[in-house]
């Protein structure tokens, strides 16, 4: 917005104001909208209690930002192909690209594939079979965040336990992807088979509803089965993983300069030894030389252990780099997934 001309930057500026209006209005007027919906959805399923204005917000609203999701994985699908998939950490990443694509194509059809005939969103064009891709591809879409447990769990592997990616690449990559892509698989083909996916009675969207054989309690415990239980493990897994790395390298690196001042202790005892020694062999041995030679080995040692100190905040500086890619990534998955966890709960 910088480098655009000043009209350019007042009509960008006009949009996102206006954008960001409309969504605060929609959300403000949404709840108590939804909690009526939720409310009246077993009398009334076909009759909608958002005005046109929400029913647009909620169903092109999550277009934009799928849209970017979709370009900046194919970006980074490219710059890996540029690099080769050699090691197993690009072809987790290339995983999660795929599956990223996938799951915001998804998100961005929710208010669209929903059955013509018993929605109540104003742009359903959609029928049951749509629907059920809907609840096929929201559950299939846990792969996502079992791959960013997976990308921190290499990361361990390399940093804290030294593993190398050709043992990382026969030992475990194999069998991650093979756990991985099963159970999304698995997950998501139960829910098609037993019929349980069906549009969901707030927001929009189709998801796990309950049925003459499968109630609200068994919904609900499908549901954490299918995407509660692996979310938080996934969590929980990502925050341990980047707290193992960050205090591993924290103590490596205090470690490293422990190390180094014993050493350099150890050199200024030897170093005191031979300057005693060769003083004593002298023939020209007195108070002074001896008092000189000792403060030149004082000043010396000092003078390393300055260096060490103005040495030390550029390996502190590590640490905290370290600890801030930690935490941006833990921050990152948690606003990414939190919010759709939130609102599933809500719904359920």
């Amino acid at each position: 917005a910088l480098q655009s001309p000043p009209a350019t930057t007042s009509i960008q500026t006009i949009i996102i104001r206006t954008t960001v209006i409309i969504i605060i209005e929609a959300i403000m007027q949404g709840g108590q909208i939804q909690a009526n919906e939720v409310n009246t959805a077993d009398s009334v399923s076909n009759v909608s209690y958002l005005s046109d204005t929400q029913e647009t917000v909620l169903a092109f609203t999550p277009i934009a930002p799928g849209l970017i999701s979709i370009w900046a994985s194919c970006v980074l699908i490219r710059l890996l192909h540029k690099r080769g998939f050699k090691s197993p950490m690009r072809r987790i990443l290339l995983a999660l690209s795929v599956t990223d694509i996938f799951m915001s194509i998804t998100s961005a059809l929710q208010s669209f594939l929903t059955p013509r005939e018993t929605s109540r969103r104003l742009y359903a064009v959609g029928n049951h079979a749509t629907c059920s891709y809907l609840g096929w591809g929201f559950t299939f879409s846990t792969i996502s965040f079992w791959y960013y447990a997976a990308l921190s769990f290499y990361f361990v592997m390399v940093v804290k336990f030294g593993m190398k990616d050709p043992v990382f690449a026969r030992k475990i990559e194999p069998y991650m992807h093979a756990s991985i892509c099963l159970f999304s698989t698995t997950t998501a083909t139960i829910g098609l088979a037993l019929n349980l996916y069906g549009e969901i009675p707030a927001g929009a969207g189709c998801w796990l509803r309950p049925t003459d054989d499968c109630d609200s309690d068994c919904t609900h415990k499908v549901a954490s089965v299918f995407g509660g239980a692996p979310f938080l493990l996934c969590v929980a897994v990502v925050i341990v993983n980047n707290l193992l790395i960050f205090c591993h390298v924290r103590g490596t690196i205090y470690q490293g300069i422990k190390k180094s001042r014993e050493r350099w202790s150890n050199s200024m005892k030897n170093l005191r030894v031979s300057i005693r020694a060769s003083l004593s062999a002298s023939k020209y041995k007195s108070a002074t030389t001896a008092k000189a030679a000792a403060a030149a080995t004082k000043a010396a040692a000092n003078d390393h252990v300055k260096k060490q100190v103005t040495a030390s905040p550029e390996q502190l500086q590590r640490v905290k780099r370290v600890g801030v890619q930690s935490f941006l990534y833990c921050l990152v998955f948690l606003v990414t997934y939190s919010w759709t966890t939130v609102l599933t709960t809500y719904r359920n």
